[in-house]
Parts: structure tokens; sequence; C-alpha cells
């Protein structure tokens, strides 16, 4: 088959991977309650933990990256080039932020985004991990909901550029990162001035 729609393909199935909202889902099941109404209106893990429990905000954040990673696993498993599978893992961080069976209203796609690094990734992931716990507790020291997981994709997505990677492989997972900015373009002012000015946290 033709790469080019091959690598269509991936992305396509990539997006309707990611346009599986757990959160929603999740939300629904246990509190009966639909997640854009409740704590910060973002239909993500973390907002889950918060509202839900944090058992169900840790296995959504689980599955969030398992509909990059697994899809990708699966892709891999059949030969598929990395540019081919790194499109899935792009189409899974579209999907999570515009989702087709929510109406294209989403989240910031954090966990998606660590997904697909922890495919091509894993141990500047790892490492990435550590160095953000560090900096969390003794540089920034609150808003650990927001600034954990950025600071992690954005470690390891800087890290990878030292390692060995196929430049298309390093191409994609910015891609991804620069697509989890692009989701966060709300917040990352507000928070940033937050931090700089030590102003009370605003989850909204």
């Amino acid at each position: 088959m033709n790469s080019y729609i091959v690598n269509l393909i991936c992305l396509v199935v990539g997006y309707l991977c990611g346009s599986v909202l757990f959160a929603n889902i999740i939300t629904r099941l246990v509190v009966g309650k639909e997640i854009r109404e409740l704590g910060n209106n973002n239909p993500g893990a973390y907002n889950v933990f918060n509202n839900a429990g944090k058992f169900w905000g840790v296995f959504t954040g689980i599955l969030d990256g398992l509909k990059a990673f697994v899809p990708m696993l699966v892709a891999h498993n059949f030969n598929v080039s990395n540019t081919g599978i790194g499109l899935i893992g792009v189409g899974a961080v579209k999907g999570h932020g515009y989702p087709l069976f929510f109406r294209f209203k989403g989240g910031r796609a954090a966990s998606s985004l660590m997904g697909m690094f922890l495919f091509f990734i894993p141990y500047e992931l790892l490492a990435a991990f550590a160095i953000d716990l560090i900096l969390l507790y003794t540089i920034v020291k609150k808003d650990f909901g927001f600034w954990g997981p950025f600071g992690i994709i954005a470690i390891a997505a800087t890290l990878c550029l030292f390692f060995n990677h196929p430049v298309e492989v390093k191409i994609l997972i910015w891609v991804g990162g620069l697509l989890g900015v692009y989701f966060n373009r709300k917040f990352i002012p507000l928070r940033t001035k937050q931090l700089l000015n030590k102003a009370p946290e605003d989850d909204n």
C-alpha cells in the first residue's frame, strides 16, 4: 500500500482513538455528572482526580496514555514506519483536544502525549519525571496539576534532542508537544504570571 495512504490511515486511527474521552465516561459512571460541570471544567485526568476520586483520576490518566500507546504498539507489530506510528500518536493528541465523539470540546492532552512519549522516548520520559519532581518540590511548590505534566512533557521533548533517535521521531515528538502547548495556550500565560507573582491559583 502507498506510504502516504498508510500514514493518512494512521493519523485517522490515532485521531479516533484520541477522541474517546475517558474523563467524561468515567465521571458519568462514577458520580453521574458531566466532567465539564465540575472543578476546572477540563475533561482530563486531574479534574477527575479532584472531583471523582484519586483512584479514578489516576485510572483516567493511564487510559488516556494508553489510547496513544496501544495503537502505536499495534502498528509497530505490523511493521508500520516510524512516521506512521508517530502520526498515530499525534492523531491521538489531536483527538483528545478536539474529540469527534464529544463535539470537538476536549482536554489538554497531557496524558495522551505521555503515552506517545512512552512509546518513542521512554528513558527521556522517565528522566523527565525525576527532574520535574525535583523542580516541583524545590522551586515551583504550587499548582502541581498544571506544572507537573507540562514540565514532564517539556523536559522529555528537550532531552530527546540529545539522543540518537531518528530525525522523524524527534520531529513528531515536537509536533505532538507543540500541539500540547496549543491546547494549553489559554492557561500558560496565566499560570506563568501566577508562578512569578505568587498570585492565588485559579483553576478556571
